[in-house]
């Protein structure tokens, strides 16, 4: 019987083993950042302000003498939070609304179809301004701005999948059977569109993050005084020429963090071969 999942474990891609490493990494630091920090990300000392990193303050303090460190830690909690859970709620949503879309066809599609088509044609940063002008700024807020928009091309996956593995003889076979429309949806067309959607879903990550940080350094993330890179560098730019350290770490941490998934992506495309079928 022929898998599901279209796996291929035979090989083991330097870049995937590469960015899962350095995920690994920077997840385990954030994780333990109550034992690693090494100072209260909140706690000022103006004597030390835009100190340049020493032995105690190994990455430097910022304008409010707040050591850097501890901040790019704790930060790291805020921004890669927000963008595994905007993720997993954009995934879980686009995956279910495209699968449904695909295989009922009709009204359902069409209507969707042209969602999908205005979402697209929308910009996410007018959305986000839209967004925290109506409601305020603030975590939650955030994750709706971005869950709003991000869903589409998962949606727009598993369309695809749907209309493309629907006619196969296993799914009409659990049809004539009696099988339930959301037996097939869920326990036969979903796991076919799951590796796909992984493997995107790596990818989009990435851009997460940078959106993440971005609104965060316009201000329409977080609100301060709590610790995130993207708001860490928008009070670094007052300071690049006299204190350049404060735009290095957030600088290195976003880097990683994209870098990483971008490398796990590429892995996993090749282990995971998913559908090679265009967008409809």
């Amino acid at each position: 019987m022929k898998s599901r999942f279209p796996l291929r474990f035979s090989s083991s891609p330097v870049a995937l083993k590469l960015g899962c490493f350095l995920m690994f990494f920077l997840l385990s630091v954030i994780a333990g950042a109550d034992l690693l920090a090494p100072y209260d990300p909140l706690l000022q000392n103006p004597s030390i302000r835009l100190q340049a990193p020493t032995s105690s303050h190994l990455l430097g303090t910022d304008q409010f003498g707040r050591d850097l460190l501890s901040r790019l830690i704790y930060g790291g909690r805020t921004t890669l939070g927000a963008s595994f859970l905007a993720l997993f709620t954009a995934l879980l949503l686009g995956v279910s609304a495209g699968l449904l879309s695909g295989y009922c066809g009709g009204i359902v599609d069409a209507v969707l179809t042209r969602i999908l088509d205005v979402l697209m044609a929308f910009p996410f940063m007018v959305f986000a301004i839209i967004v925290t002008a109506l409601f305020g700024t603030g975590f939650i807020h955030l994750l709706f701005a971005i869950v709003s928009v991000w869903w589409v091309p998962f949606a727009r996956l598993a369309r695809s999948i749907a209309l493309h593995c629907k006619e196969e003889p296993d799914i009409l076979a659990a049809l004539v059977l009696g099988a339930p429309n959301s037996i097939v949806i869920f326990r036969e067309l979903f796991p076919r569109a799951l590796p796909s959607a992984l493997v995107l879903g790596t990818f989009e990550l990435g851009s997460l993050i940078l959106s993440v940080s971005a609104l965060s350094f316009f201000g329409l993330g977080s609100k301060p005084p709590s610790p995130e890179w993207g708001a860490m560098l928008a009070d670094s730019k007052a300071y690049f020429f006299h204190a350049p350290h404060l735009v290095l770490g957030p600088t290195l941490f976003i880097f990683l963090a994209v870098f990483s998934l971008n490398l796990i992506g590429e892995g996993l495309r090749d282990r995971l071969d998913p559908f090679e079928i265009p967008f409809f």
